[in-house]
């Protein structure tokens, strides 16, 4: 079956320079065209349900903007790829926030339109022929010292030793160091290296750029410096991302506080988001703030996931209160173990290896479980139904 394609831009001398900077196959994409703005977009998402858009038209403004969420709300098969002369970080972060998949600045340049549109296009594809995709689970802090970093490094170093293959990426593009907390080895290269060679980047590539932290597992470090982060782009994430997924069991983000159109598009292929607090009440009130603008970027609640950190028993706030609080009951909780926790962070060895009976060692082992059964309790599941 043909994917619907479906152009748009507010003058027909517009239609014709989208379709010459689209080539595209007729035995593959099915193309419709339509003059007009918002309006007109939304009237043809209603009609046509199109897989796939790509609209020329200048800045919109909120208004615009909630009509747009509104009709790809309503068809959530629907992608949309925006041509805007507005290149600010906050306007791309308020299009995704309706649902907008990538916002491709004009004037035109360097090829930017036909790059977004074969990797959506790619996408669309490998999600029709059902092509084999990596589960991704992403990790952010509520606040500063939640642990964050602590529980995804670990917990992907526990899938590995299940016998997956896991890649870590480290999304904390500013200050990241979760490749510290599994290996006093040197990253050799980082995600900021790999998205400057966008050009060259393929799956041989992308594991070639990651350290090899433990046996099943590789690291993308995050850049060198807060300078370099800039040449992450948007774009690149979601190849990273993506290419990722194809050629790993699980894709793990260890992903900062700060929420991005960089790290959006990270999180739009995750199945879970796992937000990690300490029982106290800045956490809970970051936990709140954050849960709130996950939900106005359209992240289904039943996506989010909450774990307690430094967990303790008869503690003045307990994980009652946070489900009382936050509306969303507790998934893990993390037993306080400083001495062992900290001796694992300070020499780089995940707490699997430094103190694997620990309380904390055992839980995120019994969390990696639950992610990846062996083939024996699967087939116990199987014939328990």
């Amino acid at each position: 079956m043909n994917i619907k394609l479906t152009l748009l831009a507010s003058t027909p001398q517009g239609l014709v320079e989208l379709s010459r900077q689209l080539p595209v196959s007729e035995e593959s994409v099915a193309v419709s065209s339509v003059i007009g703005g918002v309006r007109e977009l939304s009237g043809e998402i209603e009609r046509s349900r199109p897989d796939l858009v790509v609209a020329d038209m200048p800045k919109l403004d909120e208004s615009d903007l909630r009509r747009i969420e509104g009709s790809l709300a309503a068809s959530p098969a629907t992608s949309m790829i925006i041509l805007s002369p507005d290149r600010t970080p906050e306007y791309q972060l308020e299009a995704m926030r309706a649902g907008v998949r990538e916002v491709v600045p004009t004037p035109l340049a360097n090829g930017e339109l036909k790059v977004a549109f074969g990797r959506q296009l790619g996408r669309l594809q490998a999600l029709r022929g059902g092509a084999r995709q990596g589960r991704v689970l992403a990790f952010v802090p509520a606040k500063g010292g939640s642990g964050s970093t602590f529980i995804s490094t670990n917990l992907a170093y526990a899938l590995a030793a299940r016998g997956r293959r896991v890649a870590l990426i480290d999304l904390n593009l500013h200050f990241g160091d979760a490749a510290l907390f599994l290996t006093e080895t040197r990253p050799a290269q980082t995600i900021a290296d790999v998205a400057r060679e966008a050009s060259r980047l393929d799956g041989p590539f992308l594991e070639a750029s990651m350290l090899a932290a433990a046996p099943n597992l590789w690291v993308l470090a995050a850049p060198d410096s807060p300078e370099a982060a800039i040449d992450v782009r948007p774009e690149a994430v979601e190849r990273i991302v993506s290419l990722a997924r194809s050629r790993f069991d699980f894709v793990v983000l260890d992903m900062g506080r700060i929420l991005d159109a960089s790290t959006v598009r990270a999180l739009d292929q995750a199945e879970a988001i796992y937000i990690t607090l300490q029982l106290t009440l800045p956490f809970l009130h970051d936990a709140k703030r954050l849960m709130g603008m996950l939900a106005s970027l359209g992240y289904a609640r039943d996506k989010l996931h909450l774990i307690v950190n430094r967990w303790e028993k008869g503690t003045e706030i307990s994980s009652d209160d946070v489900r009382e609080a936050l509306g969303l009951a507790v998934d893990l909780e993390v037993p306080n173990s400083f001495r062992a926790v900290a001796h694992s962070i300070n020499h780089g060895i995940p707490i699997l290896k430094s103190a694997a009976r620990d309380p904390v060692a055992r839980t995120l082992l019994d969390m990696a479980e639950r992610l990846a059964p062996s083939q024996v309790e699967r087939k116990r599941s199987w014939f328990g139904r």
